[in-house]
């Protein structure tokens, strides 16, 4: 019977204390929001921070609520601070001070503030901070001065914390040379030793900022086994894209619990099938050679997510990986925040079977002007078909003249020179190319 009283009378408590809601931001904490409602305040009231780091600063409770929210602990704490530790003290005076503890002697703390030593009386500070809020601390809530002692008082809390973090995950992976399955994923993070139970979570993607710095980078961890265990079992465990201002939210479909130093992956959407724009990209720059020794290609896709004007595909900057048709891992690349309906393209790696050397021929050079010849020697040393583009970038006003091949003048920069090899086959390209640099 006892138990059974103690079961509900906890889940009484967390039903009128609300669901906690988590804010992560892109590779960059999150903002934690909590609802307590208690029986009763005695003078003041001690709220959790479930073991989480706190940035200073950031704690901050309702209007509603008419009292003071702080991180201050009782002044015995600071007899707990370790020399050097940077320290903040607010003063009966309303002086407020900034500098390094140093000591404690005869009830007097001394600090050093701009390379002087400031001793200050015990029994005149209020309240302190430090950078970093010490594990198992709780936050204090006084009610308004005047108020009644004992009362219920909602209070609608919240901080930032560098804990927790989520980032985005890619995988492709080719059913032959021409289909491949794209599917979006995200990684939930959390750093520290705190635990949330069953807190609803939203994912904010964009390109934003903070002055908030996290001290250790969210890592990307491959996928075990082949990378591809999780695709063909996992349902979106996100709602679509929202859009939030200049930014997308990802609202998650279930409660979250994190628990310490611990993460895990979750489908952010269901996979689609497309049709990738594979190409290799032989680069040159100017009248530079390439030399004798071989250069390899660079591979280039361009995915395309088609619009349905319903739940379009918004992908959040992240890790794509790129897998074979029997599952091998076969590279992966950053991508960059993408609208819905925008093409990505990404550049995985260079081509193995696709070689060639730049060569130029017949150059000369006056003051103002210049000119010359350009040789391509290519080869695909592959199976297969390649589809092969010449990427040249010049400067000044150039013309080009007598080219074997069709050129595409794409930008005032660029020129491109579309081929396609057959297998075993060797193709040379001859243009020439006259600049004024006038």
């Amino acid at each position: 019977m006892l138990r059974l009283f103690m079961s509900l009378f906890i889940l009484c408590g967390l039903l009128l204390a609300g669901v906690p809601e988590v804010l992560i931001l892109p590779n960059n904490g999150a903002w934690i929001t909590f609802k307590e409602e208690p029986v009763e305040i005695n003078g003041k009231l001690y709220l959790p921070s479930f073991g989480l780091n706190i940035f200073p600063g950031t704690v901050w409770n309702s209007p509603e609520n008419e009292g003071i929210l702080r991180y201050s602990y009782p002044r015995y704490g600071l007899y707990d601070l370790e020399k050097d530790t940077d320290i903040h003290l607010v003063l009966k005076e309303s002086l407020d001070l900034r500098g390094t503890f140093l000591k404690f002697d005869n009830n007097t703390l001394f600090m050093e503030k701009d390379k002087s030593v400031v001793m200050i009386d015990v029994s005149n500070i209020i309240y302190f901070e430090i950078p970093q809020i010490p594990e198992n601390r709780l936050l204090e809530f006084f009610p308004p001065p005047g108020s009644s002692k004992k009362r219920i008082v909602p209070v609608n809390f919240g901080f930032q914390t560098g804990d927790l973090a989520w980032s985005a995950e890619y995988e492709l992976q080719w059913n032959n040379e021409e289909k491949a399955i794209f599917s979006p994923w995200f990684r939930l993070i959390n750093r520290g030793r705190g635990t949330l139970n069953n807190v609803k979570v939203t994912l904010l993607a964009g390109d934003v900022k903070t002055g908030r710095r996290i001290g250790d980078d969210v890592t990307m961890r491959a996928p075990k086994g082949m990378g591809m265990a999780y695709m063909a079992e996992s349902a979106p465990a996100a709602e679509p894209a929202q859009s939030s201002g200049e930014n997308y939210i990802f609202k998650l479909k279930d409660p979250v619990t994190f628990f310490p130093g611990t993460e895990f992956r979750q489908a952010l959407s269901d996979p689609v099938e497309l049709t990738p724009e594979k190409k290799i990209i032989v680069r040159g720059n100017s009248f530079s050679s390439s030399g004798n020794i071989p250069v390899h290609g660079d591979l280039e896709l361009t995915l395309t997510l088609k619009k349905t004007g319903k739940d379009d595909l918004v992908l959040p900057e992240g890790l794509l990986r790129i897998f074979d048709a029997g599952g091998i891992f076969n590279g992966e690349v950053s991508i960059p925040n993408t609208p819905a309906g925008e093409p990505l393209v990404v550049s995985p790696g260079k081509s193995f079977d696709l070689v060639f050397e730049r060569t130029i021929l017949d150059y000369k050079r006056e003051r103002d002007t210049a000119e010359g010849k350009i040789r391509y020697e290519i080869r695909n040393q592959s199976k297969r078909t390649l589809p092969v583009t010449i990427r040249d970038t010049w400067h000044g006003n150039w013309t080009v003249k007598n080219s074997t091949h069709k050129t595409d003048r794409k930008s005032a920069t660029e020129l491109e020179i579309p081929l396609s090899l057959k297998a075993g086959e060797k193709v040379s390209v001859e243009y020439s190319c006259y600049v004024s640099y006038r």
